[in-house]
């Protein structure tokens, strides 16, 4: 969509207030460029109204209306009121974004507590000081990771409904990262175990992401995560 964007930002932009020696003709090639504009247009239009479908339902066809209107040069607003409304609108939509935001992270948050009570009552589970439900699957060998270690492991983040959020095994290949740049409850949580271990970790979200939202995952979010860690590189002094 952003190469068919660039074409159209190229024939109505690039080209104006040049003179042409010669210009096209050819009605079929007229009509079919001018539909291929329209459907360009019209995306970028769609993509918009489907992104806000949850907060306000646009009238399609006010929205040909005003494009038909600046095409024939035919506005019935003054471009100072133009600007007002999509002022308005646009705080608008902030304010009712903040309210759904809000209502997301209440929702989360009682999820969250409701799932890490059912979770502390499971067989081989245990919680540290922190807030941290664990379970060790496999305590693996050697000696443990320290906050300042490379790690490189395999995991499995999933919210507490079961949605998988994101998973190393989806992109082919373990992650490596140094244990003291990640959220708090996986800083702690690895710790836990040595190189060749797994644990299930979940993570109440004031040691995940708290009440920010992180793509996927609301405000507010409990967080359950399968984690292999495979190797330890130690911090070279």
């Amino acid at each position: 969509m952003k190469k068919l964007s660039t074409v159209a930002l190229l024939i109505t932009m690039g080209f104006s207030g040049i003179a042409l020696a010669n210009t096209i003709s050819d009605k079929k090639f007229i009509d079919e460029s001018s539909y291929a504009v329209g459907v360009v247009m019209g995306k970028q239009v769609e993509e918009m109204v489907s992104s806000q479908k949850d907060i306000i339902q646009f009238d399609t066809a006010r929205i040909l209306a005003g494009v038909e209107d600046t095409v024939k040069g035919n506005l019935k607003l003054s471009d100072e009121d133009i600007s007002k409304q999509l002022q308005a609108l646009t705080e608008k939509l902030a304010e009712l974004e903040k309210v759904k935001a809000e209502e997301a992270a209440k929702e989360a948050k009682a999820k969250g507590d409701e799932y890490r009570t059912a979770f502390e009552k499971q067989d081989g589970v245990k919680k540290t000081a922190s807030g941290i439900l664990y379970r060790i699957v496999e305590a693996g060998n050697g000696e443990s990771p320290k906050p300042e270690d490379t790690v490189k492991v395999h995991y499995v983040g999933k919210l507490v409904d079961g949605t998988e959020f994101d998973s190393s095994h989806k992109h082919g290949q373990p992650i490596e990262f140094k244990l003291n740049q990640l959220i708090p409850g996986w800083i702690e949580g690895i710790q836990l175990i040595k190189k060749g271990g797994k644990i299930e970790l979940v993570l109440p979200p004031e040691l995940a992401y708290g009440d920010q939202a992180a793509g996927q995952i609301p405000p507010n979010s409990t967080l359950h995560f399968d984690i292999e860690l495979l190797d330890i590189v130690p911090e070279k002094k």
